[in-house]
């Protein structure tokens, strides 16, 4: 069943090519069989000959095909995802993260704790078609995007698309893009790295990104200017390295090395995340300036994103370690902890960046009292890192909401603050709210503001009044 939506928005967004709306919803036409973005610059057809759609998949069950003109896989990310239920959200991303093609999706469901013909039945609900073709969808979006910018075989990109087989994957894509992948690949290129371009909806303020990360880069493992944000990390046990960057057309460029191929899938999503991509600024906006005293707060500062962490455990140490102290004051402690704690990178000696962030196994076995840490404040990070190692507790999108904060308010040394800094910038919840940090409470009072204004939102008023 497919959500319901105002066709008369739709049509004018879709006349006026406004790029608000690009990735919200799909035009299909009935005549030629083709679908497209609503910012195709494609003569426009009359609203009786047009179908719409919240989701590409949808379009291509129908039966209509994607332009090879607006190319529908490179819009933004659907906000569509706004309407779902936590249920498919967590679905979607143990998809994304998972082998499907060696897990069913019986067992996705027993990860939920629901039937499998439940969470079919949700994704017909919720989304209008069946998991299998979801992810099909989101698998061959990655391929057709390493197909045009990177320098990997087709066969090689069939892997890193999550396609176990090569026929399989050439039918699929054939079948979708009425073309052989061969068709598309671009010429190769005497650079080694590889590179995504991903889209999203303006206004961005890339600035304010890239100053909220420069504050806490730690300098052997990040690095960041006005234009640019580049590090080294670890992906399904792969070092790798990736620099993005903000190129013309509302897209990044994603430059990146891994030490061996694997599935992109979750790259992806992970960098959507990192940068909060697939946000809808101008649904956001709207709603918090229902709050009349942060409406000229969010005039000035038009466009912020949530800056989202590459990894869960990552983010929860340096949160903990930034517990009750300045940002500089964190920054320092956590540089100390990658110089003596993380590993170096071997995989490409031209690179600046010279260590990977510490794993759990790092941090068990290390002496962090070398760090100036307090006993109490060492012994958290050890009942963290041992959980994350027992994978008693997962940190990110896939895990249960509820009970990953349940979890790490169990921890003794962990508490609101850092529950809700977490959850706001690597569990995805934009409602989360550290309402208890002193900037924050600070602003508050200057401004005589109500965050019970700002729900479902208050995640994005907090890294608005972090930027005042």
């Amino acid at each position: 069943m497919n959500r319901p939506y105002d066709k008369q928005e739709f049509y004018r967004a879709h006349l006026t090519r406004d790029i608000r709306f690009d990735g919200k919803f799909f035009v299909a036409v009935k005549t030629t069989k083709i679908y497209c973005r609503p910012v195709c610059p494609a003569r426009k057809a009359k609203l009786e000959n047009l179908e719409f759609f919240i989701h590409a998949a949808q379009a291509e069950e129908a039966g209509y095909r994607p332009c090879l003109r607006c190319r529908p896989e490179t819009a933004p990310g659907s906000a569509a995802w706004i309407g779902t239920s936590a249920t498919i959200r967590r679905a979607v991303r143990m998809m994304e993260s998972l082998d499907l093609d060696s897990m069913s999706i019986k067992i996705i469901a027993e990860k939920l704790g629901i039937g499998e013909r439940w969470l079919r039945e949700l994704f017909q609900q919720q989304i209008g078609i069946n998991p299998q073709a979801f992810l099909l969808n989101r698998k061959l979006n990655v391929a057709r995007n390493l197909l045009d910018n990177s320098d990997l075989s087709t066969t090689e990109i069939a892997l890193s698309s999550g396609f176990n087989s090569i026929r399989r994957f050439n039918d699929a894509f054939k079948t979708r893009f009425q073309q052989t992948p061969s068709s598309f690949k671009k010429k190769p290129s005497t650079s080694n790295l590889q590179s995504l371009y991903l889209r999203y909806r303006p206004p961005f303020s890339w600035k304010a990104m890239m100053s909220f990360f420069s504050q806490r880069a730690i300098p052997a493992m990040e690095s960041v200017t006005n234009y640019t944000y580049q590090r080294l990390f670890t992906y399904k046990g792969v070092p790798g390295w990736m620099k993005a960057s903000l190129v013309e057309d509302y897209k990044i460029k994603v430059d990146f090395k891994l030490n061996e191929i694997t599935t992109m899938l979750d790259f992806v999503t992970r960098v959507k995340e990192l940068f909060d991509l697939d946000a809808d600024p101008m649904l956001i906006e709207n709603d918090l300036k229902r709050d009349k005293k942060l409406k000229p707060l969010l005039k000035q500062h038009a466009g912020l994103r949530i800056p989202g962490c590459w990894d869960g455990f990552e983010l929860a140490v340096r949160a903990v370690i930034g517990q009750k102290i300045s940002v500089k004051a964190a920054r320092t402690v956590l540089i100390r902890l990658v110089d003596l704690y993380g590993e170096k990178q071997v995989f490409d000696d031209s690179l600046q960046l010279t260590y990977l962030f510490p794993s759990p196994e790092k941090i068990l076995s290390a002496d962090l009292l070398k760090l100036g840490l307090t006993t109490a404040k060492a012994q958290t990070l050890k009942v963290l890192a041992q959980a994350v190692y027992d994978k008693e507790l997962i940190l990110d999108s896939t895990a249960d909401y509820e009970e990953t904060c349940k979890k790490l308010l169990s921890i003794k040394g962990i508490g609101p603050w850092t529950v809700e800094y977490i959850a706001m910038r690597g569990l995805k919840n934009p409602d989360a709210f550290p309402e208890t940090d002193l900037e924050i409470k600070k602003r508050i009072k200057q401004f005589d503001l109500d965050p019970q204004k700002w729900i479902p939102w208050r995640a994005y008023a907090a890294i608005l009044l972090f930027n005042l």
